[in-house]
């Protein structure tokens, strides 16, 4: 019988859902994508890796002290930190980003209509997994209006605290934008410590193919993995239509210090050198899939 109420798909958000992210910064769909595309994933990323599925433009980073050509090919997924600019190159990860399911949670959240702009492959192999220091991701993206992207983090193994789960500050993006520093790389990009309040961390434990959605102020960070057990992830940033990529002065007047200085990470500062070129937002706009049977 067809009563004239809107039909939502199960399990997708609740009023609820959508008021938590608003107020925490964040929000877990359970089982976003199934255990299907879970296997096919871990299977693109270990391919990629040993080179059995052919890269133009996947970029692979290993944990620091190991070089991708000293490692057998079959064993390299053991020693990657993180991938990107896969999904054009491992069907399995581009139906992931373009998860239907996913989409429409999204959607009862951002409003319809956004284009993927990044991706990436967050790994921390067991005993020498690093951590990731507290940032918010919208201080690599130069994007004028923080509200309108999105970050997706799905998780491809169980992510538990003894592993090096997403740990969040909820509220944390109320804030706004926080002044953050470089460490000794370009990747290593922080918030200055007085702006962060570790003590007030939630860590948020997920089963492989569950999402963590996430508002790009968020305060988060991952600790090391120094256990037995694999931790790998994908993530994806989207942004809504008609969001500006601005410049560095744009960026500026979210992320500088007390004294007005840049204070953001989408360029490196003048006493850390880097050979990293920043990369513009890709106009991919979202256009749903189904999930790889």
């Amino acid at each position: 019988m067809d009563d004239g109420l809107p039909r939502r798909e199960p399990g997708l958000l609740s009023a609820d859902d959508v008021a938590q992210y608003r107020r925490d910064g964040y929000v877990v769909l359970r089982g976003a994508i199934g255990m299907g595309m879970v296997e096919a994933c871990r299977d693109a990323l270990s391919g990629l890796a040993s080179g059995r599925i052919a890269s133009r433009d996947t970029l692979i980073m290993m944990e620091t002290g190991y070089k991708l050509e000293d490692i057998a090919p079959e064993k390299r997924e053991f020693y990657v930190r993180k991938y990107m600019d896969f999904v054009e190159e491992a069907p399995a990860l581009k139906a992931a980003a373009m998860n239907r399911r996913l989409h429409a949670a999204i959607d009862q959240i951002m409003g319809t209509g956004r284009v993927l702009f990044q991706e990436m492959a967050l790994v921390k192999p067991p005993r020498i997994g690093a951590d990731k220091p507290w940032h918010q991701d919208c201080s690599y993206f130069r994007i004028t209006d923080p509200g309108l992207v999105v970050g997706v983090w799905i998780a491809l193994d169980p992510a538990l605290r003894q592993n090096g789960c997403m740990e969040v500050i909820p509220g944390s993006h109320l804030r706004g934008a926080a002044p953050h520093v470089h460490e000794n790389d370009f990747n290593r990009c922080r918030i200055v410590d007085s702006f962060v309040h570790a003590e007030r961390a939630v860590p948020v434990e997920m089963q492989p193919g569950d999402a963590l959605i996430f508002q790009s102020l968020l305060h988060h960070f991952t600790a090391a993995n120094n256990s037995d057990l694999t931790r790998r992830a994908i993530q994806f940033h989207y942004h809504q239509t008609g969001a500006v990529w601005g410049t560095v002065e744009d960026h500026r007047r979210l992320f500088h210090d007390a004294a007005g200085r840049y204070a953001g990470c989408t360029v490196p500062h003048a006493d850390r050198p880097s050979s990293y070129v920043y990369r513009a937002g890709l106009p991919r706009p979202v256009v749903p899939m189904d999930e790889i049977a």
